[in-house]
């Protein structure tokens, strides 16, 4: 596939190859025992209050699966317990939404207790505390074989969305129940699915899916709601899963890619790219993108060796922050996703912890990661006084509100990421600026006066 430029996107900043020493950053906790595998791994969703749900298959300690396990990570970033939302069933990966009344859904296939093979679903109305009993939300015989995958799941309307591999193709299920449309959606040429994801485009509502094609060898992203659109194979190195993020508003599904390895850029579904970057000691193996807000989206890569590399994008997904570098502490690293729709992201590494002792079992590890600033400074001299001139951006767009502090003195960025600081005659030579602004990380610079 030919590589296209987004539209709009005339000038497009490209961030350098940075040294990979000095690994700062968030710390990473375990939330949840997993599978070391291709497939997706957390079920995540975002409800109004900014509450973040996770669901996941549950097992006991030789990893046979005992059901489905539920925890919430607060506004704030803070952990919540893990809570046994199914027990007794063994559970593909399910897939999660939140209705507008709050209330959550968790999707996944199994054959029950009672030895039916089917799609089921598990609710809960008190944020994922408590789940009800599994109902049977199959629409029909496209679903048979639903006790041999894993489920993924959007809104779409107003009404779930699901898609689950099923004897090589994509089924996709429109609604809960008996006579929900369903629909085989992948194209033969991109046959052999496995690990599917899903995001949504929320200028247009389109559900966009991808996968792997066994029988292409290649990743693929393709429309599948509310029509099925053409299939998009994904330029560059072959790798083992697709995240897709949509913007929260706006229009795009996107994904990460890397031709060689160490560089990478977004790939938009339709068409077009934009570079994101590289850092020094950094390799791809491992990518992923999430949401964030006012149609940001992030964007993260890495392996076990060099660490991670995490950066968002401007709200016109055509420039990026500076790339930071943070340490997920992974032996082995096999997957990344996460949301970033309040603004900070909270990241999820699957991958097999890097520790002392006995191999530990394989995990989802989590870390809150803020985004970072950028300020430009120049100076002027008049009647002895000297005023420093100083603009506060994110990946180019302006930040209001900014507090910028030289030296004792303070002040607060405009409208436009601009504001001044005067210093009385006497006050010369070299200062470090400090940038503060709610969300984002700290940020230090040297000027000159």
């Amino acid at each position: 596939m030919r590589t296209l430029t987004l539209a709009g996107a005339a000038a497009l900043v490209v961030v350098l190859a940075l040294p990979a020493t000095g690994i700062a950053g968030p710390t990473f906790t375990r939330v949840a025992t997993l599978k070391g595998s291709i497939d997706p791994q957390l079920a995540m969703s975002r409800n109004a209050n900014g509450t973040l749900t996770l669901v996941y298959p549950s097992f006991t300690g030789n990893l046979h699966v005992t059901g489905l396990a539920a925890r919430t990570i607060s506004p704030a970033g803070k952990v919540g317990p893990e809570v046994q939302a199914l027990s007794g069933w063994e559970a593909g990966v399910p897939g999660l939404v939140t209705f507008p009344n709050g209330s959550l859904e968790a999707f996944f296939g199994a054959i029950s207790p009672g030895n039916a093979s089917s799609v089921w679903g598990i609710t809960s109305t008190d944020g994922g505390t408590t789940w009800s009993a599994p109902a049977d939300i199959r629409s029909g015989p496209n679903e048979a074989l639903a006790y041999g995958s894993d489920v993924t799941a959007r809104l779409s309307g107003g009404s779930p969305l699901l898609t689950l591999p099923q004897a090589g193709g994509l089924v996709v299920q429109k609604g809960l129940g008996p006579g929900s449309p369903t629909v085989l959606a992948n194209d033969p040429a991109f046959a052999s699915v496995v690990d599917v994801d899903t995001a949504v485009d929320a200028a247009t509502g389109e559900v966009v899916a991808s996968w792997q094609s066994l029988k292409a060898d290649t990743l693929v992203m393709q429309g599948v709601s509310p029509s099925v659109g053409a299939a998009q194979a994904v330029p560059g190195q072959r790798h083992s899963n697709l995240v897709l993020a949509g913007r929260d508003s706006g229009p795009g599904v996107f994904a990460a890619y890397t031709a060689d390895g160490t560089h990478v850029r977004l790939v938009r579904y339709g068409g077009g790219s934009v570079a994101v970057g590289s850092l020094g000691g950094v390799t791809a193996k491992a990518m992923g993108v999430a949401t964030g807000p006012a149609g940001r989206i992030w964007v993260t890569w890495g392996d076990e060796n060099g660490g991670l590399a995490v950066t968002r994008s401007n709200k016109a997904v055509t420039r990026f922050e500076p790339i930071q570098h943070v340490n997920p502490k992974a032996s082995s690293l096999w997957r990344l996703q996460g949301d970033g729709r309040l603004g900070p992201l909270d990241l999820f590494a699957v991958q097999l912890a890097n520790v002392k002792g006995p191999i530990p079992q394989p995990e989802a590890a989590y870390a809150r990661v803020l985004p970072e600033l950028s300020m430009t400074w120049s100076e002027s001299k008049q009647n002895g006084k000297t005023t420093l001139h100083v603009t506060v951006s994110d990946a180019g767009d302006p930040v209001k509100g900014a507090t910028v502090s030289v030296k004792g003195k303070t002040a607060v960025t405009n409208s436009t990421g601009g504001t001044s600081l005067v210093f009385g005659p006497g006050i010369t030579g070299k200062a470090t600026a400090t940038v503060t602004s709610p969300g984002y990380q700290a940020l230090t610079k040297a000027v000159a006066l």
